[in-house]
């Protein structure tokens, strides 16, 4: 199986912890992340940082992707299963991923006050 997309992206926590605690918090959420993902995040003590680990995780495919049109932070969910995270595709991400017969790996990671992911796209054999 060829790898045929990268991608990778660091957020921080603290800014990520900024906008939950401001006014716009709620919405941000809503637009950005799943009601599973938000179920998940919103209850554990390092909710800030869970978040950040799915937007740079989000960041990270969209960019291994190459920003397809149409894509939405909606379409990738970010689901913790056994062993390592992985997307959950809907919308144009599971077409455009469908189309090109792509699976992709997921690595996420928080420490030191930023979140950062990985992704690498790979065809399918």
């Amino acid at each position: 199986m060829a790898i045929v997309g990268l991608g990778m992206d660091i957020c921080s926590v603290e800014r990520i912890q900024r906008i939950l605690q401001g006014p716009r918090g709620q919405r941000f959420l809503e637009r950005v992340y799943t009601a599973s993902e938000r179920a998940l995040c919103s209850g554990r003590a390092d909710a800030a940082s869970a978040y950040a680990a799915r937007f740079a995780a989000k960041e990270a495919l969209v960019k291994a992707l190459g920003a397809p049109p149409g894509l939405s932070w909606q379409d990738m969910e970010v689901v913790r299963g056994a062993g390592m995270p992985r997307f959950a595709l809907s919308g144009v991400a599971l077409e455009v991923m469908e189309q090109r017969r792509l699976d992709a790996l997921l690595t996420m990671t928080h420490d030191a006050g930023v979140a950062a992911a990985t992704v690498i796209l790979q065809e399918r054999g």
